[in-house]
C-alpha cells in the first residue's frame, strides 16, 4: 500500500472485560507509547471513558495512509493484539477519516 498525501485520523474505540482497564492500561501504554515515536505518527492517544471506566478509545493521526498501514504491522502492534483480544468484552467501533475532506472508511 503506498498512497503517501492524504492525512489519516482514526477514532477506535473498545471496552474490556469488566475488572480488567487496570491490566489494559499496563499492556495498551508501552504501544502509545512506541507508536508515537513512529515516524508517521502526528497523534496518538488513549483516553478512558468517564462513566464507563472499561470503554477506551484510541485518537489517532497519521502523515499519510502509508504511515497508518506501516503502524499497524509494528512488531509491537502483532504483540499487542492477542493480549488485546485475551481482555476484550467488544469493540466500540472504528472510523478512518481523511484529514482534509472527511469520513473515508468505517
Amino acid at each position: 500500500m503506498n498512497r503517501p498525501g492524504k492525512p489519516i485520523l482514526v477514532i477506535a474505540g473498545l471496552r474490556v472485560k469488566d475488572g480488567m482497564a487496570d491490566e489494559f492500561i499496563k499492556i495498551a501504554t508501552p504501544v502509545v507509547e512506541a507508536t508515537k515515536n513512529e515516524e508517521g505518527c502526528v497523534r496518538y492517544n488513549m483516553v478512558q471513558d468517564v462513566f464507563d471506566k472499561h470503554a477506551f478509545y484510541f485518537y489517532e493521526e497519521y502523515a499519510d495512509e502509508n504511515a497508518y498501514y506501516e503502524h499497524r504491522m509494528t512488531d509491537y502492534m502483532e504483540d499487542f493484539r492477542p493480549k488485546r483480544e485475551a481482555l476484550l468484552d467488544h469493540y466500540l467501533g472504528l472510523e478512518i477519516f481523511d484529514a482534509r475532506r472527511g469520513h473515508i472508511s468505517q
